[in-house]
């Protein structure tokens, strides 16, 4: 049951599942995950038929490793950033976020059975997915407003600041190996869970403990910060 309530968590950016050790790790993805549910998809039919309350992890016959290097394999140029296992008309398959040096992002969908790419949407721009949502008078996302909050004390130069460091934090991402990403992913997944089940007390507890672990990240050097993912990436495996 907690196998099948971990990979139903749907984290709707890479920044909702790094946030509780405050790597906010691009703002360019964001848009990415803020529709994530929102694209539509063509008719497909996988090898794994899905029906509610079925675990997922235990009918997938491939790893979120073999998705996320699959769908790198396929779309050219791109990296894999975020993947989850979810039911496609009625098919189990991985969807996979993958991005490229041109800050444009596609969604891979990878049958979760057989391996095979069954589709992929066309590349789309961070700034045109911005501007469509502005021009579709789309109320702002959660995570348009908490950044906003974040921001209002800034003075414009902090704000420029800030921004470099979390573009440095999604190139450091963008760099881990497909096996880290993984790994980071599910235990952040992981940790959300348990997150929903603590006390308030306990709450705060991590709060801190994650806050003394990731002091200094952001404004680390784009080195320093590949490599304290790396590092802890090793430490979760």
């Amino acid at each position: 049951m907690l196998k099948l309530k971990l990979i139903k968590l749907v984290s709707k950016n890479i920044i909702a599942i790094l946030a509780i050790v405050t790597l906010a790790t691009t703002l360019g993805i964001s848009p990415v995950f803020a529709d994530w549910d929102k694209t539509k998809y063509p008719s497909i039919e996988g090898s794994i038929p899905i029906e509610n309350n079925q675990d997922y992890l235990e009918l997938s016959q491939i790893t979120l490793v073999d998705a996320m290097t699959i769908a790198e394999n396929n779309v050219e140029d791109s990296k894999s950033m975020y993947a989850k296992l979810s039911p496609i008309n009625g098919y189990l398959v991985y969807k996979v976020v993958m991005t490229n040096d041109n800050h444009e992002y596609s969604k891979v969908l990878v049958d979760a059975g057989t391996g095979d790419v069954l589709y992929v949407t066309d590349a789309k721009s961070f700034a045109e997915n911005k501007k469509k949502k502005h021009s579709d008078n789309t109320k702002d996302s959660k995570h348009d407003k908490k950044m906003r909050d974040y921001y209002k004390d800034m003075t414009p130069e902090q704000i420029a600041e800030k921004k470099k460091q979390f573009k440095e934090m999604g190139e450091a991402w963008k760099s881990l190996s497909i096996p880290d990403k993984a790994a980071m992913i599910m235990h952040f997944m992981q940790m959300k869970l348990q997150w929903d089940t603590m006390s308030e007390e306990q709450k705060d507890e991590k709060k801190t403990e994650m806050k003394d672990k990731w002091k200094g990240l952001l404004t680390a050097s784009p080195e320093e910060k590949k490599q304290k993912l790396e590092e802890f990436a090793q430490s979760i495996k």
